[in-house]
């Protein structure tokens, strides 16, 4: 990256709002701290004496329970406000991680209680977040910004396991407990540093009278079905669940394809820190040079080449494929991720939006939840079949978002900012997102 791309990337950053900092920031610290799903199963047959069966059900628990968590979390940003519920969520979530330790060895029933408790309070935050990202950012600065929230996930996400595994030598409580600590930090990072008239759907109250009239208010309380008849978004969020689902095979079935050709496990650490560090390193500044081509074009081409970098991973030569593949994967997921965050916020109804999020989150979360499985099973039948899959799937989900994404501006092009962005109509048109031409 040139000095000037560096510098453009860095004023565009500083220019974010301060509340967008302040997100992120918290976003980071709960995110590095966030140990539940990496040393459940190990404490659980380790320390908590359940047999790998009953820990291997708790995990299940948690799973369920963040799937329906994100579900939720959707329909609480509409009804509590994004700030709240990020809150609720992140206090709740210290309140339940904190509990596993002292429900070990109780009946397996209450620990799954507590798991699922602690999946769905955990990640019950995931929507509001995006919801509170696009009140606090002007429109044409999302995608930025979208970009910049991802940077604080990633980045606590590739120091987290390190911090978890120097906490586990000492004691897996504290494993859980410095989990806790870090969600009720998040929790207050939002609490003292933000507006309380942060997140509250400000832009819905400024344009009550407005909206009132076109009939638009009459939707916030009928649930998601407004959500599912907007035929063109169906089509994205089905697309993003396909992505998911192959994207994921890097953590079922690469590792297996990595020990059966001989390679030790360090090769296969090594691919997946190798994708960590390059989405940290480049997302930024590529998603600066991308702001101006249509988020159609970014979400449908990045989409496939998951896909397609995926596959390649079964291509029978050495190893220097499997590299490849990392780096196509990578850089479609530098160019989609952003654009499909931000998306849900550009294109719904502001009064529905956290609904809107919410439905992407959820297919994404059921994506991640259902993929390893299919995988697994997939190859352990006919091992060559999943990479085709994982090629079919990102080239389908490319076809979707396309088709589903319609004719729209690049997502930081100049926009009319009293319209906040132009609605997909309720009868499913779709086509009349923000920015659309």
């Amino acid at each position: 990256m040139s000095d000037t791309q560096r510098a453009g990337v860095l004023r565009t950053v500083r220019e974010l709002p301060r509340g967008v900092a302040v997100l992120v920031f918290g976003i980071a610290v709960n995110r590095m701290g966030n140990f539940v799903q990496i040393f459940l199963m190990l404490y659980l047959t380790r320390d908590g004496g359940y047999s790998a069966a009953q820990s291997g059900t708790a995990l299940t628990a948690y799973g369920a329970g963040a799937i329906a968590g994100v579900f939720v979390g959707g329909s609480a940003i509409d009804r509590i406000g994004a700030r709240r519920a990020i809150v609720v969520s992140m206090a709740a979530s210290g309140l339940f991680v904190a509990a596993i330790p002292a429900v070990a060895g109780r009946p397996l029933w209450l620990l799954l209680a507590v798991a699922c408790g602690a999946g769905a309070t955990g990640q019950l935050y995931r929507p509001a977040a995006t919801a509170l990202l696009a009140d606090l950012t002007p429109t044409d600065q999302l995608l930025m910004a979208s970009a910049a929230m991802r940077l604080g996930l990633n980045t606590g996400a590739a120091v987290g396991p390190l911090l978890g595994s120097l906490l586990a030598r000492q004691s897996y409580t504290l494993v859980f407990l410095t989990n806790a600590a870090t969600s009720l930090a998040f929790a207050a990072v939002i609490l003292w540093l933000l507006p309380r008239d942060v997140g509250r759907g400000k832009t819905v109250t400024a344009r009550a009278g407005a909206a009132a009239e076109a009939g638009e208010l009459s939707q916030t309380g009928t649930g998601y079905l407004p959500v599912l008849r907007d035929r063109r978004y169906l089509l994205v969020v089905s697309g993003t669940f396909l992505v998911a689902v192959a994207e994921v095979q890097y953590q079922t079935v690469l590792p297996l394809v990595v020990t059966d050709r001989g390679h030790s496990d360090f090769v296969y650490t090594a691919l997946v820190a190798l994708n960590a560090v390059l989405v940290i390193v480049t997302e930024l500044p590529l998603t600066r040079r991308l702001e101006r081509v249509p988020v159609r074009v970014t979400m449908s081409l990045g989409s496939a080449l998951i896909g397609v970098g995926i596959a390649m991973f079964g291509l029978p030569t050495g190893l220097w494929i499997l590299v490849v593949g990392t780096l196509v994967w990578t850089f479609g997921e530098v160019v989609s991720a952003p654009p499909v965050s931000a998306y849900p916020a550009l294109t719904a109804p502001t009064n529905l939006r956290g609904r809107y999020i919410g439905l992407m989150t959820t297919s994404q979360s059921i994506g991640y939840a259902l993929g390893p499985a299919l995988g697994a099973a997939l190859f352990e039948v006919r091992g060559g079949a999943v990479w085709i899959m994982c090629a079919g799937l990102g080239l389908g989900a490319g076809a979707l978002l396309w088709t589903g994404a319609g004719r729209q501006k690049a997502a930081g092009s100049p926009r009319d900012t009293t319209a906040e962005g132009a609605r997909a109509t309720p009868e499913g048109d779709g086509t009349a997102a923000a920015g659309s031409a």
